[in-house]
């Protein structure tokens, strides 16, 4: 008993270890965190050996190739001018804090090339826990009356987690969606290309917006070639993905103006609110990073313009 109460200690899940009750709310997408983990030791000779598999009469040709051919392949591969079979090749482990539990829920509707792990819900007591406001709402009149109701929130949860006549998992019931939350996942890289090209999008809701962007700038940190294929889908396609005329997206969607992000075709407006979805500018501001605009991600047309963190893995016997 005494090991398991060490340990559920430290899991922060032991009945009598009481956590002081917090009312404070934070904004937007603020206080919100990715760490990359863990990752291939590198990730361009495993996704070269797999491209270059069909050919010839030796599996690994990479200490056979300079690097700047080694490159080449990486690039082809990287604009599916190759098969896509490389991109599966690199993993990827997060470790994300702070968004909302609404934005969990939506980045974890990714079901192939992924697996998550997420904090618990029912094993843990959520009493010291912050509550995320929307920045559309944080200056808004109806700030105080939100304040407040969370208040009650809170403590109605702490009556009944304190009182012990219930359970945290029947306890739970009363918290919002907008729990601030966290949770681990593990990517290949053709999931994080196809995650990253839909929740990077300015049409989807703030804090989804800023994990993916952070998951963007924590792979770029380290393999930046690699970070600089992490993109919305209408900088690929240099269009706006969202607001379609013609398309069934005026049906299922819609819900908000297209950000500018990139030109619009759409021949007339369909937007339930007239406002984008989140606000570049606010994300930026909030997290203290910078968003590529969708002319100044970085380009590479040869060797030569590879970032010295990647020429290190280029060159690696």
């Amino acid at each position: 008993m005494e090991i398991v109460n060490d340990l559920r200690r430290v899991m922060g899940t032991l009945p009598t270890q009481d956590s002081p009750v917090s009312y404070e709310l934070v904004k937007g997408v603020e206080d919100i965190s990715v760490e990359l983990i863990d990752h291939n030791v590198n990730p361009y000779k495993a996704m070269y050996v797999l491209a270059t598999s069909c050919w010839g009469n030796k599996i690994n040709k990479w200490s056979e190739t300079s690097p700047k051919y080694r490159f080449q392949v990486i690039k082809a591969v990287l604009e599916r001018q190759a098969l896509p079979l490389a991109l599966e090749v690199p993993n990827f482990t997060f470790a994300v804090e702070g968004p909302s539990r609404a934005a969990f829920d939506q980045i974890a509707r990714t079901r192939i090339g992924a697996v998550f792990s997420a904090k618990g819900m029912r094993d843990n007591n959520w009493k010291a826990c912050r509550i995320r406001i929307p920045t559309a709402l944080w200056n808004s009149s109806q700030k105080a009356e939100i304040a407040s109701l969370m208040k009650n929130v809170k403590d109605v949860y702490t009556n009944i987690v304190d009182t012990g006549k219930a359970s945290w998992q029947a306890a739970r019931s009363v918290l919002p969606l907008y729990v601030e939350y966290g949770y681990s996942v593990n990517y290949n890289y053709m999931a994080l290309m196809n995650v990253c090209a839909n929740r990077m999008k300015f049409c989807e809701m703030e804090d989804t917006v800023a994990v993916a962007w952070l998951m963007q700038k924590a792979i770029e940190a380290k393999f930046p070639l690699l970070g600089s294929y992490l993109r919305p889908g209408c900088d690929f396609s240099k269009s706006c993905q969202y607001h379609k005329a013609y398309s069934l997206s005026e049906l299922f969607g819609c819900l908000f103006k297209e950000c500018g992000r990139n030109p619009c075709d759409a021949d007339y407006e369909y937007a339930e609110f007239n406002e984008i979805c989140t606000d570049k500018a606010e994300i930026e501001r909030q997290l203290n990073v910078k968003l590529y605009d969708p002319n100044e991600w970085p380009k590479y047309g040869s060797y030569a313009d590879v970032h010295d963190l990647d020429k290190s893995y280029f060159e690696e016997d």
